[in-house]
């Protein structure tokens, strides 16, 4: 996608991450609100630790290629996660 579309579709996937929303994620991917190369295992991942006792997640770092390379036609983002249980 172009950056600004890729920025729309992976402000959907952050906030989820941030919400700790796995359920929410699966849904807009499987409707195609958001896009995520590695969604299934992201969403697998976080309900695993949902099971686990986890109950926050956080986005650390967001950033996509447009933002290192300066080329904004096709981009691809990245993001810098954690989950954890709040003390």
């Amino acid at each position: 996608h172009d950056y600004d579309t890729a920025v729309s579709l992976d402000r959907v996937v952050l906030g989820h991450i941030d919400a700790f929303d796995p359920e929410g994620l699966a849904r807009d991917l499987a409707t195609r609100r958001c896009e995520a190369c590695g969604g299934g295992p992201v969403v697998a991942v976080m309900l695993a630790a949902k099971a686990l006792g986890a109950d926050r997640a956080k986005v650390l770092q967001y950033a996509n290629s447009g933002d290192v390379t300066g080329d904004r036609w096709r981009v691809v983002g990245y993001v810098a996660g954690a989950i954890y249980k709040a003390a």
